[in-house]
């Protein structure tokens, strides 16, 4: 199982979100820890050896220097962040001993990464992207891959999407069926987009940099659950939304301005949302939830602040296929501005393959190195969500009146 082919070949391999909170923590909270932990949603089962053929991976990584087009490229494409960030890119480097893998004797999957979170925030990505490429291939996936095929499946999808007027982006590196799939996807839908040229709609770019910057496009992307879960753990519950947007802007200053306002649920979410943070941010990232509830719910909170929701847009990214995305679109037109994150629909329906449902998620956090531990957790607005310790989310549960 272990390929000598290394599966991770650039630092900008790798969704912008986590150079944008990488860029958070070092503003904000450069001496603070974080425990990261693996969490596989379907319980999957592992073959023997599979833990040394991730660590094989994570090893060859430590090998990654961002390279002087990937750094002009963000120079240009990535305005917000300052010049002094891409000398800290040019010396960062993977390091494997971070990550701990193991697995156990029915064959699940354990994965840790502890350390600075301005470090170590750069390996949630990857991890799920090698994992998921690892599995299907020793499932034998890759022998039953139809290139064509899955080429024009996936430019029909671009062109429904586009000539239904939705304005979508590719978000699908987390668990993609392959590097090579993902390249092939974003090559389709960048052919949907010429021959729509004129349309309403249109294929607005990508999650991953390193894409991004190969097709010319857009990085798509503000910030990760991360970001509010370690407001929790440090600060509290009841305010974590509100000091997660407060620290954003003070680092971005209203660039990056969509906020992902799930991690503890809409309720807990709409209590911290000031007038002032919701004329501040663009609009909100949907993440969970029902789609259609939540376009009520947000646009009664704009009302409520009297702020025209057509002034404000919504990005949807809840597992969306095609039709769900067309269906949300039809119900937001004439009331709230929409557009579309498309994640494992777009890299990894591949004919036959069930694809991956995995998680890197935000356990634990301490503010310096001579801090105590706290627990991280987050709940969203569906309940299969819910990540980190029982104990504490109930805790957190109790805090924030959710039944």
């Amino acid at each position: 199982m272990i390929t000598d082919q290394r599966l991770i070949n650039h630092l900008t391999d790798n969704d912008l979100y986590t150079f944008s909170v990488c860029y958070l923590y070092l503003n904000k909270f450069p001496r603070a820890y974080g425990r990261y932990t693996f969490v596989d949603r379907n319980n999957s089962v592992y073959p023997p050896g599979f833990a040394e053929a991730v660590k094989y991976q994570l090893k060859a990584m430590e090998s990654i220097v961002i390279s002087d087009e990937e750094i002009a490229y963000m120079l240009r494409r990535c305005y917000y962040f300052p010049t002094w960030f891409y000398t800290f890119l040019k010396g960062y480097r993977f390091n494997a001993d971070d990550v701990e893998v193991t697995q156990d004797e029915a064959g699940h999957l354990h994965i840790t990464v502890e350390g600075l979170l301005w470090k170590t925030v750069f390996w949630e990505v990857p991890i799920l992207a090698i994992i998921s490429e690892l599995k299907h291939t020793h499932n034998g996936d890759m022998a039953k891959y139809n290139r064509d095929q899955e080429y024009e499946k996936s430019r029909q999808k671009g062109l429904r999407l586009i000539q239904n007027g939705l304005s979508f982006a590719e978000f699908g590196t987390r668990r993609r069926f392959s590097f090579e799939h993902q390249n092939m996807v974003l090559t389709s839908l960048a052919e949907a987009n010429r021959l729509c040229a004129g349309e309403m709609g249109e294929f607005s770019g990508t999650s991953n940099v390193y894409f991004a910057m190969k097709f010319n496009l857009i990085p798509i992307g503000t910030m990760s659950h991360q970001v509010i879960s370690f407001c929790g753990a440090i600060f509290g519950y009841k305010e974590a939304n509100f000091l997660a947007m407060k620290h954003w802007q003070e680092t971005f200053d209203s660039d990056l301005g969509t906020f992902l306002y799930d991690t503890y649920g809409w309720n807990a979410f709409q209590e911290n949302f000031s007038k002032k943070y919701a004329k501040l941010f663009e609009g909100l990232r949907v993440d969970s939830g029902d789609n259609f509830q939540a376009v009520d719910k947000i646009m009664a909170k704009y009302q409520e602040l009297n702020i025209n929701p057509l002034t404000k847009a919504l990005t949807f990214s809840n597992g969306l296929s095609v039709e769900e995305a067309v269906e949300i679109h039809k119900y937001c037109l004439g009331k709230i501005n929409d557009n579309y994150g498309i994640g494992t629909f777009l890299t990894c329906d591949v004919e036959g393959v069930e694809p991956m449902n995995i998680v890197m998620k935000l356990t634990a956090a301490k503010l310096t190195e001579k801090k105590n531990w706290q627990k991280a957790v987050k709940l969203s607005d569906d309940l299969g969500k819910y990540t980190g310790d029982p104990d504490e989310v109930e805790i957190a549960k109790r805090t924030l009146n959710i039944q």
